[in-house]
């Protein structure tokens, strides 16, 4: 089984296909399995690239390191593979490693897809928006929220499969995940928008972590930026609507490519 040894972390990967590369970061519901239904579709046209973040599943590493470990690594990870340049798309937790990559290595992305993910571009509106999204959740984990409200009862095989994926992660350390500090009030979009690659943000419209307005917000921050809004998708958008998703991915990288 393909392990790379990075930052004395042990990283599980997979690469599927041929062609440019095509980088999928997971969320923290999920890990590279969750691509199953990306790795299909595009593996076709692309060198697709999946694998486990620290402490995601079959990865080791210590957490203590902190969240800062989601970007080292990822950078670290494309030089072990002898990746130079690739389409990034990441979902949720995804973005902070997006969030490395533009700082560490800009020069890797080719294209950025950010699902369900503002990738740390904020400000004081959309951490406004955050504190009410909480509020509607009604103190209920993350977790709860990451399909749309009767996904499981329209899709009840997905939505088990979902939940089976999400069940072969490890526990991890509490807040490790955790939003800045109230203090904080650094934003990436700058960096993003420096990068001087082609970006689409996705949301889903029943997404009540990250909401439509909060990632329409985050797209107005970098500009250039496109946005599509999944209707009827939960957070996990390119799981539940992954035809939908795959043909709208698939169209913005074949205009990068193009």
């Amino acid at each position: 089984m393909p392990f790379a040894r990075v930052n004395a972390a042990r990283l599980y990967y997979e690469q599927h296909g041929s062609g440019r590369d095509l980088v999928f970061l997971h969320g923290a519901g999920g890990n590279h399995l969750s691509w199953w239904q990306q790795v299909a579709a595009f593996s076709e046209r692309y060198r697709c690239t999946t694998f486990d973040a620290r402490g995601w599943g079959r990865s080791q590493g210590d957490m203590a390191v902190g969240r800062w470990a989601l970007g080292t690594d990822f950078v670290a990870l494309l030089d072990h593979l002898g990746i130079e340049s690739a389409h990034i798309v990441a979902q949720s937790m995804g973005g902070r490693a997006v969030a490395g990559l533009a700082r560490l290595a800009p020069r890797k992305a080719r294209s950025l897809v950010l699902c369900g993910t503002t990738a740390g571009a904020t400000d004081d509106r959309i951490r406004e928006i955050q504190d009410e999204l909480r509020d509607e959740r009604g103190g209920e984990g993350l977790r709860e929220h990451a399909l749309a409200p009767g996904f499981e009862e329209e899709e009840p095989g997905l939505a088990l499969l979902y939940r089976q994926i999400n069940a072969l992660n490890p526990p991890r350390p509490r807040g490790i995940l955790g939003r800045p500090p109230p203090t904080y009030r650094g934003s990436t979009h700058e960096m993003i928008a420096g990068l001087g690659v082609p970006v689409l943000y996705i949301a889903g419209e029943h997404d009540l972590i990250t909401s439509p307005e909060m990632i329409r917000r985050a797209r107005s921050l970098v500009p250039g930026a496109h946005f599509h809004e999944m209707r009827g998708a939960g957070h996990s958008c390119y799981f539940e609507r992954a035809g939908e998703w795959n043909q709208v991915v698939g169209d913005f990288l074949a205009g990068v490519d193009g």
